[in-house]
């Protein structure tokens, strides 16, 4: 069995092939990280945060928004 190429750290974890599948998942799991596997030349696997969902400043609006960052 492969193994997945992202996990979505929420109230739980969550793996997934696909970053569309991902950012679905986070949308409805406020606050969230996505995390993508990186295969190290060793063998070993490391996870990176690539995105995290979750309230940020949007200078051209003035105000905080819940968006990816």
């Amino acid at each position: 069995m492969k193994p997945p190429r992202y996990f979505v750290d929420a109230r739980r974890s969550v793996p997934f092939d696909t970053l569309e599948d991902a950012k679905a998942f986070a949308r409805q799991n406020f606050p969230a990280v996505i995390l993508e596997r990186a295969d190290q030349p060793d063998g070993g696997v490391s996870w990176n945060e690539i995105l995290r969902f979750d309230w940020r400043w949007d200078p051209a609006r003035g105000e905080p928004v819940i968006d990816f960052a």
